[in-house]
Order: structure tokens, then sequence, then C-alpha cells
């Protein structure tokens, strides 16, 4: 098996696309680190399709990862598409790899929900990434 060569961080990957609802996402999953005393490391983008692309490129640098971001329903396919295919290949790479990997990419009908899901004192789903991703980090490498 490989050795994996890690930092001891965790790699936050935040799509932007949706600002506000990054930086809500983003305070959760802040919150919970810093609480921990873990430390971490951000890596934005503009889009949730490049998410794939920087996970693969960090898969082996550090110790945990959690995506965040959000994918709004339209009036096409292309929200299908997206959501998809992000999935499919985060999740993919995760597997393959065996990584501690959460994931807090919301997939909404609408941006109130969106702002319901990432808000922290609401359901806090950056929040919950965090604390999932920790476990993970706990129970693979017990």
């Amino acid at each position: 098996m490989e050795k994996k060569n890690f930092n001891k961080k965790i790699l936050i990957i935040s799509s932007n696309f949706y600002p506000d609802i990054s930086n809500n996402l983003q305070d959760g999953v802040l919150n919970v680190l810093k609480s921990e005393n873990v430390g971490f490391e951000l890596k934005s983008i503009n889009g949730s399709l490049e998410i794939p692309f920087f996970l693969e490129k960090y898969k082996r640098q550090f110790l945990g990862y959690i995506i965040i971001g959000c994918v709004i329903k339209g009036e096409t396919d292309h929200y299908d598409i997206v959501k998809n295919v992000t999935f499919s290949q985060i999740y993919k790479i995760a597997y393959e790899n065996i990584l501690p990997l959460s994931c807090a990419l919301l997939t909404v009908e609408n941006y109130s929900q969106a702002l319901e899901r990432s808000d922290t004192k609401k359901k806090n789903l950056g929040g919950l990434a965090a604390k999932t991703c920790l476990n993970l980090i706990k129970e693979i490498n017990e």
C-alpha cells in the first residue's frame, strides 16, 4: 500500500458560486476546527465541478478533507449534471484512496433552503461536516 504523506491539517475545498452560502458553511466548519485546535488550509474555487480536480491534486497531502458549497436547482438539467458528476467524482477519489472526507455541498431546490441549511444558528451543515470529518479521521486511523 502506498504510504500517505499527511501534513496534519484538514483541507477545506470551498465552492464559492453562492458566496453567502459558502461563507455560512465555512463559518460552521471553522468554528468546529478551531474549537478542537485542528489546523486547516482553505482552497476556494468558483464552481462545484472543479472540486474533484482539487481533491485529486491534494489527495495525499492532508489528514482529512471537507467539501463545502452549494448547487441550486434551476430550470434546466444543468443542476442534475453538476451534482451527479461532482458527487460521483468526489466519492470515487475518496473511496479509492480511503480519504477521511465529509461533504456539505448542499443540493437544494432554492436559495432559502440553502440559507437554512448553511446558517450556523439553524441546521449548521458546515459544522456537521467538520465533526463528521474529525470522526472519520479517528475511525480510519485507529
